[in-house]
């Protein structure tokens, strides 16, 4: 069967525009590595769809935007776009609607939920969101600084997860966070003075907390997640949506509230 597909060059350019992230230095993911690689382009990959003889294909997300993703035979090469044979049929259609509406599985967001997270903001807002966050990770203190307006006006409570995937310091850094006498204002003294932090590297890591923050980056790739800050939301339609790195201003009201 001979095919072509068609590339969507406007999402492709959007892309260009990608949101910044830190790469994870360690963890692992199931997806090949040029498809992990969109992900410095802004396009998150939500999970696989059904594909055609030596394709693979990827439900790919950007800016809460779903399309449809394929890796190539030659496992090098990728294209964003809907696949047709050489009779001008859409290959791509129902298997990407059927596996788009899907959504992330409801089951992630109660392990979420059951996981160590710190938080801060009203505990019964409007929104709840979760970042995944390294002690290390400039963006996240960014995003950190950008959401201050929306925690303090109790329009969402927002669930800190942290991660150690970015410096050697982060998980030292990150131990001494969880245990300390009020996490929450432990992390708040290390995003404050992030520069020049505070918050002192743990001389040693109680192994339940090695095993907490390590659970945290099991669960930051179970999303796709591969650079933090890692941010899983729900939209008003109640789906739910992961993302890697700082979201521009837009995407910053969408998720955490005006």
């Amino acid at each position: 069967m001979k095919l072509t597909s068609v590339l969507s060059l406007g999402l492709l350019c959007l892309a260009l525009l990608a949101p910044g992230h830190a790469r994870a230095d360690s963890g692992k993911t199931a997806y090949p590595a040029p498809v992990r690689a969109l992900k410095a382009n802004g396009i998150d990959i939500r999970g696989t769809m059904p594909a055609p003889d030596g394709f693979k294909g990827f439900i790919g997300e950007y800016r809460g935007q779903p399309m449809p993703v394929y890796l190539l035979p030659d496992g090098k090469h990728t294209v964003v776009g809907n696949l047709f044979d050489a009779d001008g049929k859409d290959l791509t259609r129902d298997a990407f609607a059927d596996r788009a509406s899907a959504g992330i599985d409801k089951n992630a967001w109660s392990k979420l939920a059951k996981a160590d997270w710190i938080s801060e903001g009203a505990k019964h807002a409007k929104r709840t969101v979760y970042v995944f966050t390294d002690t290390e990770c400039p963006y996240c203190h960014r995003l950190w600084n950008a959401i201050r307006p929306q925690v303090k006006n109790g329009e969402v409570q927002v669930r800190y997860l942290l991660v150690a995937v970015i410096k050697p310091q982060s998980l030292p850094r990150a131990a001494s966070v969880l245990d300390a006498a009020d996490p929450i204002k432990a992390f708040a003294r290390n995003e404050r003075d992030f520069r020049d932090s505070p918050i002192k590297l743990a001389a040693t890591i109680p192994p339940a907390t090695r095993a907490k923050i390590a659970a945290n980056v099991e669960l930051m790739n179970t999303f796709g997640i591969d650079g933090t800050p890692g941010i899983v939301y729900k939209d008003e339609q109640g789906r739910i949506h992961s993302l890697s790195g700082m979201p521009p201003e837009s995407g910053i009201k969408a998720i955490f509230g005006p």
